[in-house]
């Protein structure tokens, strides 16, 4: 009875965010097959902004914060050392993964997207993938602008005992009547089968969203996966594609690349940046961070 009534909440509230909606029609796929879980701040922050002046550029933050217990510090949980990264940076969408909701673990019954939001100052939808303990661990969109038609889609397994994976969007109301999709996800990480089916899937997803859209997360696969990224790069433009590209992970001594973004369609952005921010304290991961133009 619980989750119909979820499912019933959250198909209300993405009606009422797309009737409500000032900027383009989204064309997004429109029968997640399963709930979301809304913060309730989807609006509180850059609302009432269609007659300000469109962007011309924008800053994207991928994230996992690996439930934001530091790696030198293990069982402990630092909300203010994840939200110092964002907050330095100044990023208008940020998309994270390995995000806790009231699980309890780590001495740690918060939902953290909701906290992370309230210290940045940024709007907040979550998307869960698995139950731990007594709440859910998923993904999470940040962002400056507010966040509507918020859809989730679960992943498939290649394995019917891998954890569940999910990729969450929203439609994201940029200044001057203007708007973009952001998607995040995060990728099976010991099955390059599944990686190959979960990567079809977004490509799936995506190809059902008209509208510019922007992706993040932790892949979970090396660049030199070309099954995998002929898939991922027939669909989306990843920000970095001629190196050197940095490293992502691990964030102590990061020897490899498996957190990514990228965009859709190739001529809605221009890349003018694509780094990592040398932060080896607050996760296991690299928080990465890309500027694009937006082209009009």
């Amino acid at each position: 009875m619980k989750l119909i009534k979820i499912v019933r909440f959250s198909l209300v509230l993405a009606i009422l965010f797309g009737t409500a909606a000032c900027n383009k029609d989204p064309y997004m796929p429109n029968n997640p097959p399963t709930y979301v879980e809304l913060v309730n701040n989807v609006a509180d922050y850059g609302a009432d902004n269609d007659e300000q002046p469109i962007l011309s550029r924008i800053k994207l933050m991928s994230y996992n914060i690996h439930a934001a217990v530091p790696p030198s510090t293990p069982g402990t949980v630092n909300m203010e050392g994840i939200a110092t990264v964002i907050k330095n940076e100044q990023p208008d969408i940020v998309l994270l993964q390995e995000v806790d909701k009231n699980t309890g673990r780590n001495g740690y019954n918060k939902d953290q997207a909701a906290e992370l939001g309230k210290m940045t100052a940024m709007n907040v939808a979550f998307f869960s993938a698995t139950n731990v303990g007594q709440g859910f661990y998923g993904v999470a969109i940040l962002s400056k602008y507010p966040l509507s038609n918020i859809r989730k889609q679960l992943l498939p397994k290649g394995n019917p005992a891998e954890e569940q994976r999910v990729v969450g969007f929203a439609q994201v109301d940029l200044p001057g009547k203007d708007s973009l999709v952001a998607l995040v996800t995060h990728l099976q990480h010991n099955s390059a089968d599944s990686r190959l089916l979960q990567v079809k899937e977004l490509a799936t997803v995506a190809s059902g969203i008209k509208l510019p859209l922007v992706i993040g997360g932790d892949l979970n696969e090396q660049p030199t996966a070309a099954p995998f990224f002929s898939v991922f790069d027939n669909t989306f433009t990843r920000t970095c594609t001629t190196g050197p590209c940095p490293n992502t992970f691990p964030a102590n001594n990061a020897t490899s690349i498996i957190d990514y973004l990228a965009y859709r369609p190739a001529g809605a952005f221009t890349v003018l940046s694509h780094r990592v921010v040398m932060e080896t304290g607050a996760s296991d991961h690299l928080p990465l961070v890309s500027e694009l133009t937006i082209n009009r």
